[in-house]
């Protein structure tokens, strides 16, 4: 019985080895990373860009991980990385996907109709998700502020 779970554990390794191996597609050689790191680092840098509304500490989460990630290349020297190395490009590159996914998505613009107080004309607002998610923020932090505030100036009753 013991033999048959060793046997069991093993094949699940070797299994996800191999895909973990598959996953990184694209990323087989040195050269191909460096395509990657300069594409990605281009379109952060770009004000306008795709990744425009990402906060500065997912701007660092993704520079850290891309430099560890040259450091395993580098380190690989003009061979292929081990299979241990590919495996951790793979998963430090689904933190890269990961990272720049959640942007590209708060970079969203989405446009809505609204009728201004006191007019049946109606206007287009356009703005990213990342913006109406603060300007949600804000507004319920100044309903809590002037809450606040109200309660603090109402009469006690002792």
């Amino acid at each position: 019985m013991k033999n048959v779970m060793i046997l069991l554990v093993s094949l699940g390794l070797a299994a996800g080895t191999a895909i973990a191996a598959d996953s990184i597609q694209g990323l087989q050689t040195h050269a191909q990373f460096e395509t990657l790191r300069a594409n990605v680092t281009k379109q952060l840098a770009d004000p306008a860009g795709k990744y425009h509304e990402m906060s500065t500490a997912d701007q660092k989460k993704v520079n850290e991980t891309l430099d560890r990630m040259e450091q395993r290349w580098q380190s690989a020297g003009e061979g292929s990385p081990s299979q241990a190395d590919m495996t951790e490009l793979a998963n430090e590159q689904e933190v890269v996907i990961g990272v720049l996914s959640s942007a590209a998505a708060d970079s969203r613009v989405v446009c809505e109709r609204e009728f201004p107080t006191g007019s049946n004309v109606p206007k287009n607002i356009c703005k990213t998700v990342a913006q109406r998610r603060r300007d949600m923020q804000d507004s319920q932090a100044a309903m809590r502020t002037e809450q606040s505030r109200q309660n603090q100036m109402a009469p006690k009753d002792h």
